[in-house]
């Protein structure tokens, strides 16, 4: 299984700010997305990482890509 969750945060106080109870610190921004991908146990994936690798230091793949092949047992 594969889960990714894209979104941000943001601090809105500065430093040495006087803040009252219930004064706003910060906000998250929902603006990315959310996918996730259930395979069973036996199928096999061909994936295709559009010439980047999966990590920190991965670039995007653009939406509607062809992002796996299910192989078959030919």
């Amino acid at each position: 299984m594969k889960l990714n969750l894209v979104s941000s945060w943001e601090i809105t106080v500065k430093e040495g700010q006087h803040l009252d109870k219930g004064d706003e610190l910060g906000m998250f921004h929902f603006g990315g997305s959310t996918h996730c991908l259930v395979f069973g146990p036996d199928v096999k994936l061909a994936f295709d990482f559009h010439n980047t690798e999966p990590g920190l230091d991965a670039t995007n793949i653009p939406v509607c890509s062809h992002i796996a092949t299910v192989l078959t047992n030919d």
